[in-house]
């Protein structure tokens, strides 16, 4: 979380901005041969002269004899390996599922046996609520850690954020702007997520890191209406308030998914929106996650189209930005709801009823990519009622979404600071590539970044991991042996840090893909939940505990 700033009244509206046509690059993959990416490589044609290349005439102008170059031509080759194994990952992923499922559920390979002879065999349902998704196996845990409530020793505390005691029974973020010592604009003093039980008198009070709350919120995306709703409602004791499977009418499908919850069903202090993110067996989102696609937004700069589409995007060959992604919502179509539109309606009618909450925006991979473009939309519409209540805007993981214009946007008109965190070599922040001038990816925000031992450092002002296209030979042998000290880690984390972070083998296979392509296994939720558990950061000099 970061600090708010002091906004000009004025937000930049969707209106009377530079027209878009002429500013786009669109690249169909499904028209890329072979021999297109041998002619990159080795032609050197002008990237616009490709029949799967779609330009606009400003940027056919810009560019004018640039080329395709290997990055290029390597995410193509990514990008139709995805293509010819999405049915195969499709059936394999939901077939793997089901097996594992029915273990557990089932109690084990001996538990199946058993319940054959008892007639109590259960068979899994992809949408029930004790059924997990691939990224539920890999990590089980669905407990909220709270904070302690007396300080101490065991107070754990993220000085990027500034976070204080503020009394013996509760903490406060004293939200300071720029973080690790910079200039600040000001400071506000807002609550953690709080959460009580009543049975007639107040029982216990649990106080909980918006961090905490956020990255369990983005792990528990990934699974079913069914499951985040009991983990949300008698897990955590908050209130579900819904889950929106979302339609995306350039692909023809609900590709985008989300949930929002409060902590109180009266009177809540937080509203949290979490966006579901990368699906392991999906290549359709991995391919998202890598495409070089963007389109000129007006004063938004240059954003990425597949994540634009996720939320809803309604042209990508519109003249303007503002018909491209208009303020007023299209009209409804029963059962194709639109992300950005259903989730804006559903925080302002939350709002209302909650006058004293404020919204925190979050999502890890792709997720995070669609948690970080969502307020800059929202800005672009002149959404101060929405606005005016963002406390945080936290994303794990995520991938590039614009160019630099776009990050400078969102520094100047988003009234918070953006967060990323990324866990050592994880490939997907290190995605698309930052292909200049063909596509101009960057980062912004602060970046939390942490090695394998979740020793973290705060990087500013957008600034990227190490090895940021990650294709760097130079990195090569820090890579595969990191790969080989997670495995290591997650064997034998448990035995200091206790049972929660014990691995089963669904985990620990998991982290041996990282030996065949390190970064893959560094994506898990899992090692982001423990770096915000257990890990510390430096900040401006300083190593403080994480909360």
């Amino acid at each position: 979380m970061a600090a708010k700033k002091q906004l000009p009244q004025a937000v930049a509206a969707a209106s009377g901005h530079t027209k878009m046509g002429e500013e786009k690059l669109i690249i169909r993959s499904e028209k890329v041969r072979f021999i297109d990416v041998l002619s990159m490589l080795f032609l050197r044609r002008p990237i616009t002269s490709y029949a799967f290349v779609e330009a606009g005439d400003r940027t056919a102008a810009d560019f004018g004899s640039t080329p395709g170059d290997w990055l290029v031509a390597l995410t193509q080759l990514i990008q139709k390996a995805l293509d010819a194994a999405y049915y195969p990952a499709l059936v394999i992923g939901a077939v793997v599922e089901f097996l594992l499922n029915f273990v557990a559920l089932n109690n084990g390979i001996l538990g199946i046996f058993l319940n054959i002879f008892r007639c109590k065999l259960v068979i899994p349902h992809r949408d029930a609520p004790n059924f997990r998704s691939m990224i539920g196996l890999i990590d089980g845990r669905t407990e909220l850690k709270p904070l302690p409530a007396g300080g101490g020793p065991e107070d754990r505390r993220l000085q990027v954020v500034g976070v204080s005691a503020a009394g013996s029974d509760d903490y406060y973020v004293d939200v300071e702007s720029g973080g690790g010592g910079g200039s600040s604009t000001g400071t506000a003093a807002v609550p953690l997520v709080q959460q009580q039980y009543v049975n007639g008198r107040l029982i216990r009070l649990r106080t909980f890191s918006v961090f905490e709350v956020s990255m369990m919120a983005a792990k528990i995306a990934y699974e079913n209406a069914a499951y985040i709703e009991n983990v949300v409602n008698n897990v955590w004791k908050f209130h579900f308030v819904g889950f929106y499977n979302c339609w995306n009418k350039f692909v023809g499908d609900h590709t985008t998914q989300a949930f929002v919850f409060t902590d109180k069903a009266n009177d809540a202090s937080v509203i949290v929106v979490s966006f579901r993110g990368t699906e392991p067996f999906n290549m359709r989102d991995w391919s998202t996650d890598v495409n070089l696609s963007w389109l000129g937004m007006g004063v938004l700069g240059h954003v990425h189209v597949g994540f634009l589409k996720a939320l809803g995007l309604q042209e990508e060959d519109g003249k303007d930005a503002a018909k491209a992604f208009p303020k007023a919502a299209p009209n409804a179509v029963a059962g194709k709801p639109l992300a950005y539109y259903t989730l804006r309606e559903e925080l302002r009618a939350q709002l209302k009823k909650h006058p004293n909450a404020n919204v925190v925006i979050t999502g890890h991979s792709l997720g995070g990519a669609l948690a970080a473009i969502f307020p800059a939309l929202l800005a672009f519409h002149g959404e101060r009622d929405i606005l005016d209540r963002l406390l945080s805007v936290v994303t794990y993981g995520q991938p590039r979404v614009g160019d630099k214009v776009f990050a400078a946007y969102v520094r100047g008109n988003v009234p918070v600071e953006p967060l990323r965190v990324v866990y050592r070599y994880d490939v997907v922040p290190r995605v698309p590539f930052d292909a200049p001038p063909v596509a101009e990816f960057a980062h912004g925000g602060t970046c939390v970044y942490f090695d394998g031992w979740y020793k973290g450092r705060e990087i500013a002002n957008g600034g990227d991991a190490p090895n940021p296209n990650y294709f760097n030979p130079r990195y090569l042998l820090s890579m595969y042996g990191n790969a080989w000290g997670d495995l290591f880690k997650g064997a034998f984390l448990w035995t200091k840090e206790g049972k929660d972070y014990r691995e089963g083998a669904v985990s620990l296979l998991y982290r041996a893909t990282g030996l065949l392509v390190p970064g893959i296994a560094s994506h898990s939720p899992r090692d982001y939940v423990n770096a915000v558990r257990l890990g510390s950061v430096v900040v401006a000099g300083k190593e403080e505990e994480v909360v």
